[in-house]
């Protein structure tokens, strides 16, 4: 089963106050984005579902999205958003955990100000709780953050972490050499897996296609190995530079020139495995 990691749903033109991060420049998100849009793009590259991942942070976001799961097949599984920060945040999690389709939860790491905010106090024991409900934690970094996360990862050896957008190297600056010292070291911790998604956006937008994807595709598949990659277009974020077809194809396409099991777990497996989604 092939399936899209990480992607997103929204409805612009009820919620438009909530999603501040766009900017003028991406014009292009301005409107509402659902599972019936997602079908034939899925379809389209022979896969068989998505994992609908937070674009706001607030409780309504988890049951938008749980609500586009009961409504589509094609939803796999729901990474939410919780304030982990909140001393009382278990009862939160409890509540959301009782859902099957939800698997997961994510903050924004990378919006806040302090590069450390990963591993503080308050944020390392919310992180702390989710395993006990058998979730996982999407890590939003920039390569800043990645030596925080470490040490939050480090902190919790029995957690489930996935690293989001091979945490938006500087793309469209060429090599980023912050962002390979970082992932090189957090990459030894076993309980961390990488999405291989968002590239395009890190990219140039203009001339995405000129960025050096398969040097960084190429390192993180040395440091990780195939069982802890899986591929997302982070649609429709990437409208911003380019297709949904032609934002997956950079790593459908890279993916094909490996072994054939090396594939397997990157096009599907890895996510399936990673976010226990049954096999239909």
């Amino acid at each position: 089963m092939r399936i899209d990691a990480h992607q997103h749903f929204w409805t612009y033109s009820k919620d438009a106050a909530d999603y501040g991060w766009m900017g003028q420049e991406m014009d292009v998100l301005h409107r509402d984005f659902g599972p019936a849009e997602l079908a034939p793009l899925l379809a389209e590259i022979g896969f068989s579902g998505s994992v609908a991942v937070q674009a706001r942070e607030s409780e309504a976001e988890n049951d938008a999205l749980l609500a586009h799961a009961d409504r589509s097949d094609l939803v796999k599984a729901v990474v939410g958003w919780l304030d982990l920060c909140d001393p009382a945040v278990e009862t939160r999690i409890a509540h959301y955990a009782g859902r099957d389709v939800f698997k997961g939860v994510r903050m924004l790491i990378h919006d806040h100000t302090d590069p450390d905010f990963a591993n503080s106090d308050p944020h390392r024991r919310g992180v702390a709780l989710l395993e006990k409900y058998g979730l996982s934690y999407d890590l939003l970094l920039k390569p800043p953050h990645l030596p925080s996360a470490t040490a939050l990862v480090d902190a919790l050896p029995e957690t489930r972490f996935v690293i989001d957008h091979i945490a938006k190297p500087r793309l469209a600056d060429g090599w980023d050499e912050e962002w390979a010292q970082g992932m090189a070291a957090i990459a030894q911790r076993q309980n961390v897996w990488c999405k291989l998604s968002g590239m395009v956006t890190e990219a140039d937008w203009t001339h995405w296609r000129d960025a050096p994807y398969t040097r960084y595709l190429d390192f993180v598949l040395e440091h990780f190995g195939a069982r802890r990659l899986m591929i997302g277009s982070d649609w429709p974020v990437a409208l911003c530079a380019t297709d949904y077809t032609a934002a997956m194809g950079i790593v459908i396409e890279w993916a094909n020139t490996l072994s054939p099991q090396e594939a397997d777990f990157i096009l599907g497996r890895t996510c399936q495995s990673f976010y226990r989604i049954d096999h239909p």
